[in-house]
């Protein structure tokens, strides 16, 4: 049977757990908003990112209008050259010069149709980055009222443990207490340490049997191993 000092260190053991446990979710609130925070932030970035995508497809399209304009103009005044030539050699340079013109209105022509397709392709992938951005101010504002929903029942949750575990700490002699608040400030809720079949469940050092005697009969032990107080369950 346990002794009295290894009763104590099992329950001021669990306190502590459950302590570490509520002051890990109280800073991982925080933790979680910043991080949602952060998502919304470079969803923006995205979306300022692809209306600039968009404006600079739009200004190439454009660019491409203004080419094939100029471009037709430049055939329409071939051709009404190619009327006024007066010499076969003179049409016959003009007449190459309207079919590379019209062959390069055809390139002009099929630049402006991929200009539109990029802007169409531009606005659809704009969309689904705004709704992904709407759907991550969301999660945002969820993560901020879960964790303003969960602070106080976590703050009150760590001041009644704070105070029980004063109280367990009774168990540690007051010649330890020094040792002991060592301890507890180095390893928080692993400064106890249950025995498993005589091993330190810290560290899997074997406690000596002069220890395992000073155990039962109640003495507050500190592993030879990992230097944790050590109870027997």
């Amino acid at each position: 049977m346990a002794s009295e000092t290894s009763a104590g260190l099992k329950v001021l053991h669990g306190l502590l757990q459950q302590l570490a446990e509520a002051e890990a979710g109280l800073a991982d609130g925080p933790r979680r908003v910043a991080a949602a925070d952060r998502q919304v932030t470079a969803g923006e970035q995205q979306a300022e990112q692809q209306k600039q995508a968009i404006r600079d497809a739009k200004r190439s399209a454009d660019e491409a209008n203004l080419r094939l304009r100029s471009k037709e103009a430049e055939i329409l005044k071939l051709e009404g050259q190619l009327n006024t030539a007066s010499t076969n050699k003179e049409y016959d340079i003009i007449k190459g010069q309207i079919v590379n013109a019209k062959k390069d209105r055809g390139d002009i022509e099929e630049a402006g149709l991929l200009g539109l397709e990029a802007v169409d392709e531009a606005q659809r992938r704009l969309k689904e980055l705004e709704a992904e951005l709407q759907k991550r101010r969301q999660q945002a504002q969820a993560a901020k009222s879960d964790y303003e929903a969960q602070k106080p029942k976590l703050q009150a949750e760590i001041e009644a443990l704070q105070t029980q575990i004063s109280e367990a700490e009774k168990v540690v002699p007051g010649s330890e207490l020094a040792t002991w608040r060592r301890l507890r400030a180095a390893h928080g809720a692993a400064a106890v340490s249950c025995l498993e079949d005589d091993f330190c469940s810290a560290c899997s050092t074997r406690v000596t049997a002069q220890d395992m005697v000073r155990i039962r009969t109640g003495v507050f032990v500190i592993c030879r191993g990992c230097g944790r107080a050590m109870y027997e369950a």
